[in-house]
């Protein structure tokens, strides 16, 4: 009777961590479908349709746009396979780890080149250095990218953490965000009930687009297949996030 009582209390520890944690991950289960949508800090935005045929992996695409200031724009359209690279199962706990892959087109509405920088794709010759603070901006254009990334998490009942690292680069174009979260739930919930959580979220962002560090405090809700996420760093600027599977 005690190892049945033992069985059915791992079980509906896994089922709730199942039902938590698979929101916050680029696979939900299998024949799932995800979609995600994201808006950070007033310059980036990015939307995601993944297909989940198996429990380890799932495939779809994204669409990414970055703006630094009114005459910088910077998109990324892509195909993407996500794979579930290990898990652990514990009595009252998760963790995973999943790495992904894809190939796209980035677009260019405009570029600024430093004063030093070599010649660049659009501009037709090579004068070498320019003089002074002069900035050459060239004319929209396209080339092929790739985007590579990966994510290991751990997370209980009341406990979540995870480290995440995402880059898109192509030849003229490269943009990385390295993301740390760690939260925390007032209570323990269950699989059919609201679950809430106070996430702190540090990222560092690297490459021409954007370049800096940044730290933010979200309030996080989920309930079965939906998630809504929300906050603002400490520059005062919103970050939201909501994604839902079925």
């Amino acid at each position: 009777m005690l190892v049945r009582s033992r069985q059915s209390l791992l079980i509906a520890c896994l089922a709730a961590l199942a039902g938590s944690a698979a929101h916050a991950r680029p696979i939900q289960g299998a024949d799932s479908v995800t979609i995600r949508a994201e808006y950070g800090a007033g310059n980036s935005r990015e939307f995601q349709v993944f297909y989940a045929p198996r429990h380890f992996w799932s495939l779809g695409v994204g669409h990414m746009e970055i703006e630094t200031d009114a005459a910088n724009s910077h998109e990324v359209t892509y195909a993407r396979l996500n794979f579930l690279a290990k898990r652990w199962n514990f009595e009252d706990a998760q963790a995973n780890v999943f790495v992904w892959g894809g190939v796209g087109s980035a677009y260019f509405g405009a570029i600024t080149i430093r004063p030093d920088a070599p010649d660049q794709p659009g501009s037709g010759h090579d004068h070498g250095p320019l003089p002074g603070d002069v900035a050459v901006r060239y004319r929209a254009f396209r080339e092929a990218a790739w985007n590579a990334g990966g994510q290991i998490d751990y997370e209980t009942l009341r406990f979540y953490s995870s480290l995440r690292t995402d880059t898109h680069r192509a030849d003229t174009f490269e943009h990385r965000v390295d993301t740390l979260q760690v939260g925390f739930s007032p209570y323990k919930h269950e699989v059919d009930s609201l679950s809430t959580w106070l996430i702190v979220s540090a990222r560092r962002y690297t490459g021409h687009a954007l370049d800096g560090d940044e730290l933010a405090l979200l309030l996080r809700f989920f309930r079965k297949n939906a998630w809504l996420e929300a906050g603002a760093t400490t520059n005062g600027e919103v970050r939201a996030m909501a994604m839902f599977s079925f």
